[in-house]
């Protein structure tokens, strides 16, 4: 099974490093499988640029890379169906697939370690991008390389939707493009139709407008509608709570939460820079100025009048109250139109959800002069190439991640398993336009208006914070807002101690 080619010219793989990794394992993956984090070969025959389509593709043929990735539902598709990829190149690929914050950590000590037993990475803008982009490859280099095949749609920002390639491909500069779009989770609202609709006359009587769900429905409008289904349970009637936030464990999407309510109100960010591109050196932070200390204030009231368990429930945990039929409201990522739409499972399926924008900010809560807007950010997974492999494993690693992020993969993966498109040519494919509207034969199309058409685009769709320390962020955030959240301290405290701890991370 650790055979090495004739021609081959890159193999690395130690006793050591066999025994660490558990070596007896390997024989678990099977005759012709790749040797997960042991080996890496790579074959190669020349070409040049006058070479044939084919025979480009095929000139790492005999090549075994590995690919460490989220769990999520582009991994899995592909992961499944790799002969196609197989059959193009014949570069064998494994794909390893975990929690984001596992991925993060496996990668992390890959890249700084110097070493590339992971030569293709998921690249999540934010918790992996910003900390470790300068140990990825440089793809536009590949992208000028007439030797090497290329997407007859091409990989420049316009190919992909808007905003994408600078949220998960940009960092910091745009003389490197460290990562191609490959899936995305974008920020919408999934709301009860069917509840809205039922209990709006008595909505109306008490508050003064209709209880609908709109672009231009505002955050103050959101914690109306949770106000007035707590009051119905409070009242005894069998109803849901009215919303819920995502809270629990994980830093990233409780950033996430708090972040789209603030960037709402006059396009609050947390520092003084440009946002799709960030900065190693960000400056002062502006938590603890008059608009933070307001809309955290604002956040702790939602909270009050939201799902019980909001210190409990991440990502995960909050669409499955939202299945459960637990919650009447829940702003959540795109991706999970899929699974709200499965009959099997979800409480909410058979047309009762509908999808919108993210809740536009209210003109009477913005402190900072600037305007109100649907205030979105996402998770833009990128595929890029860890720098530190050889330079024949990095170009056979940019053919799968061309093949891994064409219009035609990715309509497959739309098609099978509910995926996110960041190819703006899928829209273009059969049956896509079609699936927008009920009955959809993909699930998560429903969502393409609020995302695709209004969402990304701009002055509504928020990229950073874009900071070496995202991660060390991401925790302060955490700590902070569920203190606030749970009665610890106030909105003015909460923010002090974000200033604080935030500026001390910078040396400042």
């Amino acid at each position: 099974m650790f055979y090495v080619p004739k021609n081959a010219i890159y193999k690395r793989i130690d006793r050591r490093k066999f025994l660490e990794l558990g070596g007896g394992a390997a024989t678990a993956l099977g005759a012709g499988s790749v040797a997960v984090g042991l080996s890496s070969v790579v074959t190669r025959n020349p070409v040049q640029a006058a070479s044939s389509d084919d025979a480009k593709w095929k000139q790492y043929s005999g090549t075994k890379l590995v690919f460490m990735s989220e769990n999520t539902p582009p991994s899995f598709a592909i992961r499944d169906n790799l002969k196609p990829f197989y059959d193009l190149t014949g570069i064998e690929v494994e794909i390893l697939t975990d929690d984001l914050p596992v991925v993060q950590q496996k990668v992390g000590i890959d890249l700084r370690g110097g070493k590339a037993d992971f030569q293709l990475n998921y690249v999540q803008d934010k918790p992996i991008g910003a900390p470790f982009a300068d140990f990825y490859a440089n793809l536009d280099q590949y992208a000028k390389d007439d030797t090497l095949p290329q997407d007859p749609d091409g990989t420049s920002a316009d190919a992909w939707f808007e905003n994408f390639l600078d949220a998960c491909g940009t960092m910091y500069t745009r003389e490197r493009l460290i990562a191609f779009p490959y899936d995305c989770a974008v920020a919408c609202t999934f709301y009860r139709q069917d509840l809205f609709e039922k209990h709006s006359a008595d909505f109306e009587k008490e508050y003064g407008y209709r209880m609908e769900f709109t672009k231009d429905s505002t955050w103050k409008n959101v914690y109306e509608f949770a106000e007035f289904f707590k009051k119905l349970r409070a009242a005894g009637q069998d109803v849901p709570y009215g919303y819920a936030q995502h809270q629990g464990s994980f830093a990233w999407t409780t950033q996430l939460d708090i972040q789209r309510m603030m960037f709402a109100h006059g396009r609050w960010t947390e520092f003084d820079v440009d946002d799709k591109l960030g900065s190693k050196t960000p400056g002062p932070t502006k938590w603890g100025d008059e608009a933070s200390v307001f809309l955290m204030q604002k956040f702790k009231e939602q909270a009050d009048v939201s799902h019980p368990d909001n210190l409990a429930n991440a990502t995960l945990q909050l669409n499955t109250v939202y299945q459960a039929g637990q919650i009447a409201m829940q702003v959540q990522y795109h991706e999970f139109a899929a699974s709200i739409e499965d009959e099997n499972t979800s409480k909410a399926a058979g047309g009762k959800t509908a999808y919108a924008p993210c809740p536009k900010g209210e003109a009477s809560w913005i402190k900072n002069g600037g305007e109100a807007v649907n205030g979105t950010n996402c998770g833009i997974g990128g595929i890029g190439i860890n720098n530190n492999a050889s330079e024949d494993l990095k170009r056979a690693a940019y053919l799968f991640s061309l093949w891994s992020t064409s219009k035609d993969t990715q309509y497959s993966v739309l098609k099978g398993v509910g995926g996110t498109p960041t190819r703006k040519a899928v829209m273009g494919m059969p049956g896509v336009a079609e699936a927008r509207k009920r009955p959809s034969t993909m699930p998560n199309a429903l969502t393409f208006d609020a995302v695709y058409d209004y969402g990304i685009k701009d002055p509504h769709f928020v990229l950073g914070p874009k900071i070496p320390e995202a991660n060390e962020y991401y925790q302060i955030i955490l700590t902070e807002v569920q203190r606030c959240l749970s009665g610890q301290t106030d909105a003015g405290e909460a923010c002090e101690a974000i200033r604080s701890q935030v500026d001390d991370l910078h040396d400042l």
